[in-house]
């Protein structure tokens, strides 16, 4: 008796260690507090203002880089039908991510209802130095037909037509102005216009966000040319039970950025909703930290 008692035990122990080390794999981010990540943003918002290659592209007159924060499209009305979110990183241009509708209802309606419930666009970027000035560089774009992140069909919009949307951008003291030339591509909603900080809203990073700072990375920290064609790309926000697996990386909420190849799962990254830390967990079992606002991996 007293050696099946042993032996349960050890088998007991023995899984206790198994869990263990599996949720430990990869060690959580180092907790950041609210007061400390300011302080990085602004420290964050003073490098980039030092890039050679951002003085010498901006134009005289604009803020370089972007106050990290959410910029509304407002029509006469007082209706937002578009915003965008600018998140600030050590070493990387401004990631923003776009939603835009080309919602222009009437009078009595206010709030994010036109977002929620009308035809839209989601991209998910960079601010860069182009030739001529600043310019977007989306990576993915979504567009949906029916409820916003709902039950409409989504689909991916294709390399193409998210390069044509790719305009100038003027930076200002409280606002970010987007343009292109040419005819809007059919079929989506008008990006260009004029995007208001607000003092209210703050912003908010999404899956496709998550998707353009993972693309900027390096790739031997990567491991993926995401101009690969081959390639299939699934960028998801992960909370509840699929984000159970992650809890000690990301909390309760974060992003999954998913890499196939011919339906064959390659390698998941899992990211923070703040972004401020990037895992990438290869089909093999290698798991790896490749990106921390502290500067950390491994």
């Amino acid at each position: 008796m007293m050696k099946k008692t042993l032996q349960i035990i050890c088998m007991t122990l023995c899984f206790s260690l198994t869990l263990f080390t599996t949720a430990k794999t990869i060690s959580a981010a180092p907790a950041i507090s609210r007061e400390t990540y300011q302080n990085k943003q602004a420290q964050t918002a003073n490098e980039i203002k030092q890039w050679p290659i951002a003085q010498m592209y901006h134009n005289s007159g604009e803020e370089w880089p972007p106050v990290p924060g959410r910029y509304e499209r407002k029509l006469p009305n007082g209706l937002v039908n578009a915003y965008i979110n600018v998140t600030l990183l050590p070493d990387q241009w401004p990631v923003i991510n776009l939603h835009a509708c080309d919602y222009d209802g009437p009078n009595n309606e206010h709030g994010w209802e036109a977002l929620d419930t009308n035809p839209g666009i989601w991209l998910g970027g960079t601010i860069t130095a182009a030739q001529m000035g600043l310019a977007p560089r989306f990576v993915i774009g979504g567009k949906t037909v029916g409820m916003y992140r709902g039950n409409g069909v989504q689909e991916v919009l294709p390399n193409a037509t998210i390069f044509r949307l790719m305009g100038n951008v003027t930076s200002l003291k409280d606002r970010i102005i987007i343009d292109f030339r040419g005819e809007n591509p059919k079929g989506i909603p008008d990006i260009r216009g004029e995007y208001v900080l607000s003092k209210k809203d703050k912003p908010f990073a999404d899956e496709y966000s998550a998707y353009a700072l993972l693309e900027f990375l390096p790739s031997k920290e990567t491991k993926t040319d995401f101009f690969d064609k081959s390639l299939q790309i699934k960028p998801e926000a992960l909370t509840g039970s699929n984000a159970a697996q992650y809890k000690h990386l990301i909390g309760d909420f974060g992003y999954a950025v998913k890499v196939f190849q011919s339906g064959t799962l390659l390698r998941t990254f899992i990211l923070p909703k703040d972004l401020t830390a990037v895992y990438r967990f290869d089909s093999n079992g290698n798991n790896v930290m490749i990106y921390n606002v502290d500067g950390s991996k491994g």
